[in-house]
């Protein structure tokens, strides 16, 4: 579902901008901007999940923790630097960034998740 969200948008991102503002500058930065916020759109399934389950499993810390890292720790930082030394392509690159850099961490959380779910489930089958 979120390829076909994501392909629709890109497919779309000139039309849908189009939608609140006819000026072609505006519908040019605009159609780069949504295809730029949409390109990593699929991979947050896995970061949702693992943000859930480390809620679930009893690790509720890590999963706020993987929750707001996204946007206050990777985001904010590269919108606020990337510009400054990449221009509008800075602007462009600031939400993919952060999106893979939140993916690998979503990626490499999955062993301590694993093993963490395991020693919670071996405590509740011990009660």
């Amino acid at each position: 579902m979120t390829v076909l969200v994501e392909a629709v948008y890109i497919l779309l991102a000139k039309p849908l901008i189009l939608l609140f503002n006819s000026n072609p500058v505006i519908v040019d930065y605009g159609r780069w901007l949504l295809t730029s916020q949409m390109a990593l759109y699929p991979a947050f399934g896995l970061c949702y999940m693992m943000t859930i389950t480390y809620q679930t499993i009893g690790e509720a810390r890590y999963g706020l923790f993987l929750s707001v890292i996204r946007q206050g720790l990777f985001y904010v930082p590269f919108i606020l630097f990337l510009p400054k030394l990449l221009g509008v392509g800075g602007i462009y690159a600031s939400q993919p960034a952060a999106d893979i850099l939140t993916v690998l961490v979503c990626v490499l959380s999955i062993p301590a998740m694993k093993r963490c779910a395991s020693k919670n489930m071996r405590l509740s089958e011990n009660r």
